[in-house]
């Protein structure tokens, strides 16, 4: 395990140096602007192993700091390769289209969504896969150059063994998504993974802040983490849209008709929260 350990943690650094963490998720609003020129339909849906929504709004300018509202008067349906079909309501507390049965999503089975927005169809289809194996959840702290830098640490056993696997992580403190980072990858060592998040390096926590001007870890922080477990394309999605903030490109979409968004059919794994301790100097 002390090479997967290296090769991961020296991976993690290179992406450290490289990338601004931001913050996502399917179950809260999305805030990031896309540059289009034109509205487009968005969609985040999901049917996982805690249930379904979707999600509908419109894109928007970036020069437009108005809040995003949802589209309540769509019509839309889910439905899996073993006959089940049934149409969402919309939720107006949650401000999404739920599930009237409660439905679930199963390992293997593939899921279509299907919606009708002002006229016009989209469609999306996502096959659930098996859930990742969480066997722990760290801190660990590293020497970049003259910092030290934090890490979230996952250790566990891949969905499939031998294959490229591919995850969304996030982590999530005081009820607010803190860290999220999409992994993909093949294990080596019998299926084993290890994935580090960046969190903050020393010099933020001591200050309070960090570059972002967000609140950094903080003594007895309690973080509980998630791991995802979805398709190629789900990944790719994230991908784009982790490396894209920069950028005025779109995120890569698996909605067909027009729209923007993902939908995705995934398996949630929740391991146990970890409280944050600043490490003792050694």
């Amino acid at each position: 395990m002390a090479s997967l350990t290296t090769k991961s943690t020296c991976c993690t650094i290179m992406l450290a140096m490289c990338c601004l963490m931001a913050l996502f998720s399917c179950e809260h609003e999305i805030s990031f602007d896309y540059p289009v020129s034109e509205k487009k339909v968005f969609f985040e849906g999901q049917v996982s192993n805690e249930g379904v929504f979707v999600r509908i709004s419109e894109t928007r300018p970036m020069t437009d700091s108005a809040k995003s509202l949802s589209i309540s008067d769509a019509q839309v349906w889910i439905a899996s390769d073993d006959g089940m079909e049934e149409q969402l309501y919309f939720d107006s507390r949650q401000q999404c289209f739920l599930s009237p049965s409660g439905l679930v999503g199963t390992e293997g089975r593939t899921y279509t969504m299907r919606a009708v927005v002002d006229g016009r169809q989209y469609e999306a289809t996502s096959t659930m896969p098996p859930p990742a194996v969480v066997d722990s959840v760290f801190f660990r702290w590293v020497d970049v150059l003259q910092e030290r830098i934090y890490f979230f640490c996952i250790m566990g056993i891949d969905a499939i063994p031998d294959s490229r696997n591919y995850y969304l992580c996030r982590l999530w403190r005081d009820g607010e998504l803190f860290r999220w980072n999409p992994r993909s990858g093949r294990t080596s060592v019998n299926g084993a993974y290890e994935y580090d998040i960046i969190c903050n390096s020393e010099k933020e926590i001591k200050d309070g802040v960090d570059e972002e001007g967000l609140i950094p870890l903080r003594e007895g922080d309690i973080i509980h983490a998630e791991i995802i477990s979805y398709e190629r394309d789900c990944w790719e999605f994230f991908q784009s849209l982790f490396y894209g903030q920069s950028t005025t490109a779109n995120p890569i979409t698996n909605i067909k008709g027009g729209a923007q968004g993902i939908f995705m059919a995934a398996n949630i794994t929740r391991p146990e929260p970890v409280v944050f301790h600043r490490a003792v100097e050694e």
